[in-house]
């Protein structure tokens, strides 16, 4: 396997420079990239969710969440690459950032899918569902991209 950005092994683990500062609660998880992990993630933020006291975005949480890993899990299979994704999960008293990270190289992109097209609308359903969302390149040992969604406690603004 090649070194990814920053020299090192892709899949060793990653750096820390997704943590927000001042934002107290915070949780991340590993996951191959393979269609298992999507529950999996489900579940990490329904209990991290529960566990931090952000009632009002049950659904929600999970549903960004879940959508971002898929894409992050698609990105790594077109690739061919077997290292992981990752989630990243922050809160504050009234925010919830959600992140996942990948080793791929290409940004990812907003499609307007046709009619009953199956897939394509994940960065879409993210966007309306979220206040915020965008991603940003990295150079962490595994991670070249990390793409966030921001969840307010009272919905989206």
């Amino acid at each position: 396997m090649s070194g990814g950005p920053g020299g090192g092994n892709c899949c060793s683990p990653s750096g820390a420079d997704t943590a927000v500062p001042g934002w107290p609660l915070i949780s991340s998880l590993e996951f191959s990239p393979l269609p298992g992990a999507v529950p999996c993630a489900r579940l990490h933020i329904r209990r991290a969710r529960r566990e931090w006291q952000h009632y009002s975005l049950a659904e929600t949480a999970e549903l960004i969440g879940s959508e971002l890993l898929t894409n992050a899990i698609t990105a790594m299979q077109a690739v061919g690459s077997a290292c992981p994704v990752r989630l990243w999960l922050q809160s504050d008293s009234s925010l919830i950032l959600i992140m996942v990270g990948d080793a791929s190289p290409h940004p990812p992109q907003r499609l307007d899918p046709a009619g009953d097209t199956e897939g394509g609308r994940g960065l879409l359903l993210v966007e309306a569902l979220s206040s915020h969302w965008d991603w940003y390149a990295t150079r962490q040992s595994g991670t070249t991209k990390v793409v966030w969604a921001e969840l307010r406690e009272n919905g989206a603004a």
